[in-house]
């Protein structure tokens, strides 16, 4: 794997724009109207394996575009304006939401990206080579290190996303802007910003430490909207929506979901849910009316191994020896 490949990416989603072409790291493209485009996209290298691009656009009408690479990488994603949706070889969909921040492991995959017309995008995206991120990753004093290949697997796409805090935006500002009064130090601040940034964003979304900021105040209306998730999630225990699909059932954004039902049920969306199925699954074993492997699919458990795991995990014994009366709770 060379470095260089995270910058074949970058070349392969900006040869899908229409009519753009960009073959120098450091180039700015800017325009009024260029064929359908509005923008403009900004390309840094600071060091070997590492490229910034901070980019705008604008499209006069939904865009639709695709790109492919063999190339593998790791990337910091900061989404700071405008939405749109991107689907990855292998199945995966995510919407583009503002004000969020995602780490993405790629490797020979497929992109389909959809934008929306006259809606403005802005984005600035790290570019990170797995060697690097490697290396980066095995400094860090956590037990068993994490590696490239160790948390991608052998899928195409991989994304860990959280909401865009206040001291994540500050040190990226500082990146995008930085001072007018050392132009020739440029590329070693860029350097020295990208690592307090990957540094903070992977403790957070590689190792979920929370960052010393005030949470998010949530609003009578957004307590009762989390509230109203819980009895989807728990109306629909067999076969529950997705998190996306039920933040938009709930009338809430991904990440207030996942942070509002956190503060109010002190534990996660899914994690709250298996703790409610295999309670209920405990009180339909407890009524003999069902033998095990029912009880499993009632819940919403189509693994059979999965659930007795669980089951074990949650209350010290096999859901069969409460089927038959051989437990002590």
């Amino acid at each position: 794997m060379h470095a260089t490949s995270i910058h074949s990416i970058y070349d392969s989603y900006i040869d899908a724009l229409p009519n753009i072409r960009l073959d120098d790291i450091g180039t700015e493209m800017a325009g009024d109207d260029l064929s359908g485009w509005n923008g403009y996209i900004n390309r840094m290298m600071p060091r070997h394996g590492l490229e910034i691009v901070d980019s705008f656009h604008r499209f006069q009408d939904d865009h639709a575009m695709r790109f492919r690479s063999e190339a593998a990488m790791v990337e910091l994603s900061f989404c700071l304006q405008g939405t749109g949706e991107v689907a990855v070889s292998g199945g995966s969909q995510h919407d583009l939401v503002p004000d969020s921040c995602s780490l993405q492991l790629m490797r020979d995959f497929q992109a389909d990206f959809c934008y929306m017309a006259q809606a403005p995008f802005r984005s600035v995206a790290i570019g990170i080579s797995v060697e690097l991120f490697n290396e980066w990753l095995a400094q860090i004093d956590e037990g068993t290190p994490y590696t490239f290949e160790s948390l991608l697997g052998n899928r195409p796409f991989r994304m860990f996303r959280m909401p865009l805090r206040p001291d994540l935006m500050m040190r990226l500002q500082q990146l995008i802007a930085p001072p007018a009064s050392q132009p020739r130090l440029r590329r070693l601040h860029a350097e020295g910003k990208t690592l307090e940034i990957a540094a903070h964003a992977f403790d957070m979304l590689l190792f979920e430490r929370e960052a010393e900021v005030t949470r998010p105040f949530l609003s009578r209306s957004d307590r009762e909207k989390i509230h109203s998730a819980r009895e989807i999630l728990l109306a629909n225990m067999e076969a529950p929506p997705s998190l996306i699909e039920l933040a938009r059932m709930a009338q809430l954004n991904e990440y207030k979901l996942k942070i509002g039902f956190k503060e109010e049920f002190g534990t996660s969306v899914f994690a709250y849910l298996r703790e409610k199925r295999l309670e209920k699954a405990l009180e339909l074993l407890r009524s003999g009316e069902m033998n095990v492997s029912q009880v499993a699919l009632s819940v919403g458990f189509s693994n059979f191994s999965h659930f007795s795991e669980a089951f074990r995990k949650q209350y010290g014994m096999n859901p069969s020896d409460v089927k038959r009366g051989r437990y002590i709770l």
